[in-house]
């Protein structure tokens, strides 16, 4: 009888001992390193700076997020690279760096003459399969990818008026990516330039413009040398949050749900708020009288689709998941009465 209550004993000893670890664990404060892609003030990591304070608000301080500036642990176009490997667990950034790793990236960033709006991008995301088909591109790099909006106006920054196509014709202007790709089919050259040496390219003229979103206007003084901004936009552009999935399968169950489920309602937020601030920066640069809208004309917008359609062909080339990214994004364009084919 004593060995068999000194058994019960033990046991509720042990259970006891196991629920107070559990406990202890749960409670436990884990962190998190995020490599920011631009400078922690600006647009862009806004939607890094308000995610980690509402996941260590709905964690009750549980999940902690440092933000590392740009190059604390590798260059932006090395984020991928050693997000997989887990150097870090976070990142927001622009799929635009990655399109040579990640073809389906020039597909989140939004194509040149597609999304108008960022409800048209979540259309796309949400109810026609594009953001099913982009993570799963990014589960193959062994990353949770979740998307979220930048720029609503993402056009040419030039010092000459643009009205029309002709406008454009042996100008050199700074692009990336697809977009490269996009100002050489409206007759433009295209120059590398970075970010960080923009300004100074477009106020000694090595440049003629930019293809920028309109939160530079104020967010890096571009007001200052733009003249014009060309509207509508080429595209409501997309940005990502980035997380490796095996820091996510080491989140305790509670929280990994939070962030699993509560990353793409914080994101539709910040998104919003993002597209304020942009069309909050245009305004202001207009207000200033040193950056004035230029406006293309539906009848020059038909002509630019035509030239950029051979664009978005040659993407779908790529590979079959790419093939059926564009697909969708050509029967979105053609429901909304802008076709690309």
């Amino acid at each position: 009888m004593k060995k068999k209550m000194w058994a019960i004993c033990l046991v509720g000893f042990l259970v006891v001992c196991f629920v107070g670890m559990d406990a202890f664990a749960q409670q436990k404060v884990i962190r998190w390193k995020m490599q920011a892609s631009y400078p922690i003030g600006t647009a862009v990591m806004m939607h890094g700076v308000e995610w980690a304070k509402i996941i260590d608000k709905m964690t009750n301080g549980r999940l902690k997020i440092e933000i590392l500036p740009p190059g604390a642990m590798c260059g932006v176009n090395d984020i991928i690279n050693y997000l997989q490997r887990g150097v870090f667990e976070c990142a927001i950034t622009y799929g635009g760096f990655y399109t040579g790793l990640i073809p389906e990236s020039d597909l989140e960033i939004g194509l040149p003459q597609s999304w108008q709006s960022y409800d048209e991008l979540w259309d796309a995301m949400t109810n026609r399969g594009l953001g099913d088909l982009i993570r799963e591109a990014y589960a193959e790099k062994n990353i949770q990818y979740y998307w979220t909006a930048a720029d609503c106006f993402y056009h040419f920054n030039t010092n000459f008026p643009v009205t029309k196509l002709a406008d454009l014709k042996g100008k050199k202007i700074r692009a990336l990516g697809v977009y490269g790709k996009y100002v050489q089919a409206l007759g433009c050259s295209v120059a590398v330039v970075p970010g960080a040496e923009m300004y100074m390219a477009m106020k000694l003229g090595t440049i003629d413009g930019a293809i920028y979103g309109a939160t530079g206007l104020m967010d890096v003084k571009l007001h200052e040398v733009v003249k014009y901004y060309t509207h509508p936009t080429a595209s409501q552009i997309g940005l990502s949050l980035c997380i490796n999935k095996d820091a996510l399968k080491k989140l305790p169950d509670d929280i990994r749900m939070i962030v699993e489920e509560g990353s793409r309602y914080i994101l539709d937020d910040t998104a919003m708020k993002y597209i304020t601030m942009c069309k909050a920066s245009m305004a202001e640069a207009e207000r200033l009288g040193s950056t004035k809208r230029s406006n293309l004309p539906e009848e020059e917008l038909v002509k630019m689709r035509k030239l950029v359609a051979p664009i978005w062909d040659e993407l779908a080339a790529k590979t079959p998941r790419m093939k059926k990214g564009v697909d969708i994004l050509k029967k979105q364009m053609r429901d909304l009465g802008r076709p690309m084919d």
